[in-house]
């Protein structure tokens, strides 16, 4: 009986932590999109949280813990959209993400800027290491033109390991343009698109390459 006691207290103990710990979350979620990740503070997170400076530190941690938990949450989302796009014919493919990442992007813009500017300042965004957030999303543009090599759309004289990262390139600037307020999810759209259109119509054969074009010329016109 006893242990069952004990057994049953550690379970209320833990559901509490864990009702707390997503309190902490979703209030800095909060103030990240209300004031950008520069100005979050611990006081003020605990203050709408409802808690103390401490538990904030023991269930979470400090700033930087924070952001990081809030970009691994954040990188789980946009693989899920990665994986969702994995369609043929290749163009239909890249447009397809990159409308899923305006749409996603549009639930909560102001959130979403500041935390990509938070996350590429901080270095959680690197680019050196194989297994790192980079060399994940930039699997897939390669894996895409692979695709279109054996489809024959590609001519496959650029190699895909080498135009996927172009590829890749393109909505990743366009993608910091749109959070440092250059232009809006719309302009994200079109500047993605045309770069990645542009990058596959340099290796494409005559046909897909006019059907590219054809695209671009669509989206500079508007």
């Amino acid at each position: 009986m006893a242990v069952e006691t004990l057994s049953s207290h550690e379970t209320t103990r833990s559901k509490n932590m864990a009702k707390r710990r997503e309190t902490i979350l979703r209030e800095a979620h909060a103030l990240i999109a209300d004031e950008g990740f520069e100005a979050l503070k611990i006081r003020d997170l605990a203050a709408r949280a409802g808690l103390t400076v401490p538990t904030i530190y023991n269930l979470v941690g400090g700033k930087n813990e924070i952001l990081a938990v809030i970009i691994e949450e954040m990188v789980v989302q946009l693989r899920a959209i990665q994986n969702e796009a994995k369609i043929d014919p290749v163009e239909k493919s890249f447009a397809k993400l990159i409308n899923d990442l305006a749409d996603h992007f549009a639930t909560n813009e102001a959130f979403f800027r500041a935390a990509f500017i938070a996350g590429d300042r901080s270095g959680l965004f690197e680019q050196s290491s194989g297994e790192g957030i980079f060399a994940h999303f930039v699997q897939q543009p390669i894996e895409a033109c692979s695709r279109a090599v054996e489809a024959g759309l590609l001519r496959g004289q650029i190699a895909p390991e080498v135009l996927g990262p172009q590829i890749y390139g393109c909505y990743r600037l366009a993608r910091q343009d749109w959070a440092n307020g250059y232009f809006d999810l719309d302009g994200f759209r079109k500047q993605a698109l045309i770069g990645v259109f542009l990058c596959l119509a340099s290796d494409a054969k005559p046909a897909f390459r006019e059907r590219l074009m054809s695209k671009v010329a669509s989206l500079t016109s508007g």
